[in-house]
């Protein structure tokens, strides 16, 4: 038997004698953090995360399919400081994806059934649509037709919303008729004011993507501030017409703009096109008072529709640049 005949009145049992803090520890930490969840969930029920009971400042719960593929951007011309290890740099990773309206304006004219033109769009379409994140903004309007046929395809909406209306809209592109141009800028330049002025997307930034293969043009009567032969619209000249022509008499680009939205535009050119190619310089030059600046990051041309995918992604690229450049306009 252990002589206790030298212990000490009121001194510690020895530690084999003492309870385990740790374990106590543990489990206190574990009742808090328990208790703190049924506080935070507004029950005392555990609730499913992901389930429509879920956390309620976590609404809409993550979803990877919102968000699109992302990328490491870094600033045009490099960094400014002098160090070229990436590891001592601090990077951005493309997220502009998921804070962007597309509002894509589309050239359905006649003309584009030439060389698989409107082939070649919808492919680059269903490419860059494909990598779009569920919470871009997106809407389609088309342009071409006999009487200035107009039309909203797609309103402004969240891409995750009308994801299969936006497969069928593309799969549906079929050309037909004349080129009013200035109409369907006209129609962007409404849709996007109203965006912004009701909100929609706050702190997003608008691009409109003005795609098109030929000047403006309608039927008779009509003044031309340029006229060819075309055996394809005998007997009629191609004519690029001075009503839907949207730089005069006032520039809808400038308009579009000075809302804090930017605007690129891609000339679908075919240069085994005769007229089309008597038309180009016309164009190019229509197109370059309509788009942003710098004009060689927004002003793009196409032949036949051959690498369109490339250039969506370019165009994607120049969004992200100028946010990290802090270039960027805001939707606010």
């Amino acid at each position: 038997m252990a002589d206790r005949s030298k212990e000490v009145k009121g001194s510690r049992p020895p530690p084999t004698k003492r309870p385990s803090t740790s374990a106590l520890s543990v489990f206190f930490v574990m009742g808090i953090v328990i208790v703190g969840a049924f506080i935070a969930s507004g029950s005392s029920v555990p609730v499913d995360p992901n389930g429509p009971g879920g956390p309620p400042t976590l609404e809409p719960y993550y979803n990877p399919a919102d968000y699109p593929v992302q990328h490491i951007v870094t600033p045009t011309g490099g960094y400014a400081t002098g160090k070229q290890n990436l590891q001592l740099q601090t990077f951005n990773v493309d997220n502009c994806g998921e804070n962007y309206v597309m509002l894509f304006v589309i050239d359905t004219s006649g003309s584009m059934t030439y060389e698989n033109k409107i082939g070649n769009e919808k492919n680059a379409l269903n490419y860059f649509t494909n990598n779009m994140g569920g919470l871009s903004a997106i809407g389609i309007d088309t342009f071409g037709g006999e009487q200035k046929a107009v039309d909203t395809q797609i309103p402004l909406n969240y891409y995750k919303d009308v994801k299969t209306q936006v497969k069928q809209v593309i799969s549906d592109l079929t050309p037909h008729g004349g080129t009013p141009t200035r109409d369907a800028m006209q129609l962007a330049y409404t849709q996007i004011q109203q965006s912004i002025s009701d909100d929609d997307y706050p702190g997003y930034t608008y691009n409109v993507v003005l795609m098109t293969d030929g000047v403006p043009e309608t039927l008779p009567p009509r003044t031309c501030e340029a006229q060819t032969p075309d055996p394809n619209t005998a007997p009629l000249e191609r004519c690029f017409t001075e009503g839907e022509d949207p730089t005069i008499p006032s520039n809808i680009g400038d308009e579009i703009r000075a809302l804090g939205a930017n605007v690129y535009a891609i000339n679908v050119y075919s240069p085994s096109w005769t007229s089309d190619k008597f038309m180009y310089p016309y164009l190019t030059a229509m197109l370059g008072k309509l788009v942003s600046e710098p004009t060689n990051t927004h002003l793009y041309t196409s032949v036949n529709g051959s690498d369109l995918s490339n250039i969506l992604q370019s165009i994607d690229q120049s969004i992200c640049e100028d946010e990290l450049n802090g270039t960027a306009p805001s939707g606010d």
